[in-house]
């Protein structure tokens, strides 16, 4: 039985039905709501604030028609198996097969070497087959937290080669073994692999060059001396301004609420401390307040912050946000965000969650040390607890929507895969000098027109 606080509630648990069986976005697509009920209405509301538009029933734009049955809805059909979840995206990501077209065109990979470390998913697995079926022998590297063993599977049936595992002890020795391929062509994320290879130059010998999918894995390359071309991804248009605010925002946002309250209306009225107001903060920022949170910001930039009162969200430091939120979300891509400090400073029984993220933005090691016990209480779920006071930690502090749940939707990855499918032409086409190389505006244009021609088709 789904428990409704109020109509914007329906409206919460309708759209994360909706995601949650569709893995598609909600900003920037068209949608229907029939009925004029309160609820009917409050659903309108959300999609608006959220940047959806409202259109008739019967018009051929409409993603999904939301009834008042829509809690029993079914939007996406058979999408269990990690085949059928692979297919269904593929059919969804235009630019991403449209790149591998060309590619398969140009013969330009033909026999290349071209390996893959990113959130191991069903859209990843889109971009390497396109790349695999472009010539290319591809291979993927996963991090446990960040795998879905079955799609890794499923790559490895159609002859693909997959180096991952569920096993945390094993993800050094994967790696190695991954860089020991000494790959043509390098597409990260988090530059974990990038910055390896700095430090054991004998597997960058053939490397033509890399592309670096985030934000915090540009900021990880800062103060190196790269002796290859790396294609800054993150900083494409098309990635930048899509994937970080909208994509992000929401699979973070849902799955935190999946996570905490699988059936019931959780956000309305919540109090939220939010850390960073970044593309992604703004975006989380901006889905929660749609659904009735009640969001404040701390922001250590002076100009973050002054952007965040532009947009409506209170400020104040993170220390004294934190001290009534019953849910704390960083959102900054730094280590030790929500540290001791902050523990201290929190509410007792808030959330911590992590959107976006890198290694250590909830800085678990210095908690246990200063006496905090890790309780597991059920699938990417703990409790921190000392002194009678308990905070519910969600996946360890991992980044939430690629490890505990399905990731970004289908149509951001196609756009910020599709630039990573732009970096490896962009890489092929000539000689690039060694350092971060933005992509040309045109290769990043020809992403965002593709995407533009297929947006309104029925998917």
């Amino acid at each position: 039985m789904h428990v409704l606080t109020s109509e914007l509630g329906w409206a919460e648990l309708v759209l994360r039905r909706y995601a949650r069986q569709t893995n598609q976005l909600i900003a920037g697509r068209s949608f229907s709501v029939t009925g004029s009920a309160a609820p009917a209405d409050a659903l309108r509301l959300a999609l608006t604030r959220i940047g959806a538009q409202l259109v008739a029933p019967d018009d051929p734009r409409a993603a999904a028609v939301f009834t008042p049955e829509a809690l029993a809805s079914d939007f996406a059909g058979a999408r269990d198996s990690a085949a059928q979840r692979i297919d269904y995206a593929w059919a969804r990501m235009p630019a991403v097969t449209a790149a591998g077209e060309r590619l398969a065109a140009s013969v330009a990979l033909n026999g290349l070497r071209v390996g893959l470390s990113l959130v191991l998913e069903p859209k990843t697995a889109v971009l390497a087959l396109a790349l695999h079926h472009a010539g290319a022998q591809v291979s993927l590297l996963g991090r446990w937290a960040e795998t879905d063993q079955e799609v890794a599977a499923e790559l490895a049936r159609r002859g693909l080669t997959v180096f991952a595992t569920d096993d945390e002890s094993q993800d050094a020795a994967l790696a190695d073994a991954f860089l020991g391929q000494r790959l043509q062509v390098l597409l990260d994320d988090g530059s974990r692999l990038i910055r390896m290879l700095l430090e054991r130059p004998e597997d960058a010998v053939a490397l033509i060059g890399a592309a670096e999918e985030t934000t915090s894995g540009l900021w990880g390359l800062e103060g190196h001396s790269l002796p290859f071309p790396v294609i800054a991804v993150n900083d494409a248009g098309s990635k930048l301004w899509f994937d970080n605010a909208h994509g992000t925002g929401q699979s973070c946002l849902f799955t935190i609420a999946d996570l905490v309250a699988p059936d019931a209306a959780w956000l309305g009225g919540r109090r939220v401390a939010l850390a960073g107001f970044g593309a992604v903060g703004e975006g989380f920022a901006r889905h929660a307040a749609a659904l009735g949170a009640q969001v404040r910001v701390a922001d250590i930039d002076p100009r973050a912050e002054l952007r965040a009162r532009f947009v409506g969200f209170p400020t104040g430091s993170f220390t004294e946000l934190v001290t009534d939120a019953e849910l704390i979300v960083s959102a900054t891509g730094r280590a030790g965000t929500i540290g001791v400090e902050i523990l201290e400073a929190a509410a007792d029984g808030a959330v911590l969650a992590v959107a976006g993220g890198v290694d250590g933005e909830v800085d678990l090691a210095g908690a246990l040390a200063a006496g905090w016990q890790l309780v597991e209480v059920g699938p990417k779920v703990a409790d921190l607890v000392r002194d009678g006071r308990r905070l519910r930690l969600l996946d360890r502090g991992e980044c939430i929507n690629c490890t505990a749940g399905e990731g970004n939707p289908i149509e951001i990855m196609d756009l910020s895969l599709a630039v990573q499918a732009a970096a490896v032409e962009y890489l092929l086409a000539g000689t690039l000098a060694p350092g971060l190389v933005e992509l040309p505006l045109a290769a990043d244009q020809l992403v965002a027109r593709t995407a533009l021609e297929h947006w309104e088709e029925p998917r």
